[in-house]
């Protein structure tokens, strides 16, 4: 077992009106986000499959084939390699998950295990 304190974690805050703290496990990678309202979500793939969870405020999500805004306790789950971007409606918290783990973040943020 590991166990983290958030505030002992590096926070990523390279995108305006969003801050973001990951953890990493054995293949995957838990994200946790703070959004500030207006704050945007430019439209990007990856190669990790991906389940977000909205836990407070609101987000807007689009993709090539539509869009969907989520509120507290919804879900969106994005497949591998899906071109996906948003917006914040009103301040949020979101978790993301993504398997695999998302090596990008972990070289960015000097994760070590």
């Amino acid at each position: 077992m590991k166990a983290y304190k958030g505030a002992d974690v590096k926070k990523f805050d390279k995108r305006p009106g969003l801050v973001g703290t990951f953890v990493h496990g054995e293949g995957q990678t838990l994200a946790y986000w703070t959004f500030e309202e207006g704050a945007v979500l430019a439209s990007h793939s990856h190669v990790h499959a991906q389940i977000t969870c909205v836990v407070s405020g609101k987000l807007r999500f689009e993709t090539e084939g539509g869009s969907a805004v989520a509120g507290p306790g919804d879900f969106v789950v994005f497949a591998p390699n899906e071109t996906h971007g948003g917006v914040c409606l009103e301040k949020a918290v979101a978790l993301d998950a993504f398997a695999p783990a998302r090596e990008d973040f972990k070289a960015e943020m000097g994760w070590t295990d």
